[in-house]
C-alpha cells in the first residue's frame, strides 16, 4: 500500500466538517466536532486525515493519536466506508507507527470494541497483542480490549 493514491497530512478546522460526517456514519458513540478540535490544541496530540493526492480535498479516512512519554495511543482510527477493504487502514497505521518510532518509542496501545472483529485481526496481523479487557469500557457498556504494540526490534517489519 505504499503506493496508495493517498497521503496523510496534519487536519486544519476546514476538515472538520467531513470528518464528523465520516465519524457518524461509522461509529456507534461518534466523537463530536469538539472532541476533534480539541485535539487539534494538544502538544501531545496527532490528528491526521488521509487525503487524495490529486486534489488534497478529498477526505477518507483519519487517525488521532497522541505521543506522551513512553507511549503511543491510538484514540481513533477511521477510514470511510466506500473506501474500506483497500488497506488504507493498515497505510494509516504503518505510517503512525513510523512517526511514533521516530520521536523514541518503543510501544502503542489501542482500544477496540469486543465486537469489532475486523480491526481486531487488522491489529492482530500488525503484531498488536491483546494485553487486558475492559468492562463496560464504551459507553453502551460494551468491553473493550486493550491491545499493544511492542517496537523493541524492527518497528517496519509489517
Amino acid at each position: 500500500m505504499e503506493n496508495t493514491p493517498f497521503s496523510l497530512r496534519p487536519a486544519t478546522p476546514e476538515d472538520l466538517v467531513r470528518v464528523t460526517q465520516i465519524e457518524a456514519a461509522v461509529h456507534i458513540a461518534p466523537w463530536s466536532s469538539e472532541n476533534f478540535s480539541a485535539e487539534m490544541s494538544k502538544p501531545y496530540s496527532h490528528f491526521l486525515v488521509l487525503t487524495d493526492d490529486e486534489t488534497d480535498s478529498e477526505i477518507v479516512g483519519y487517525i488521532v493519536f497522541w505521543t506522551m512519554f513512553d507511549e503511543g495511543q491510538i484514540l481513533n482510527i477511521v477510514v470511510d466506508l466506500p473506501y474500506r477493504g483497500l488497506g488504507l487502514a493498515k497505510f494509516m497505521i504503518r505510517k503512525t507507527v513510523q512517526l511514533v518510532y521516530q520521536k523514541g518509542i518503543k510501544k502503542i496501545v489501542l482500544d477496540v470494541r469486543k465486537s469489532n472483529l475486523p480491526a481486531i485481526q487488522l491489529y492482530q496481523r500488525l503484531q498488536f497483542v491483546i494485553t487486558s479487557i475492559r468492562k463496560g469500557f464504551y459507553s453502551n457498556g460494551e468491553d473493550a480490549y486493550q491491545m499493544l504494540l511492542s517496537m523493541t526490534d524492527d518497528p517496519f517489519r509489517f
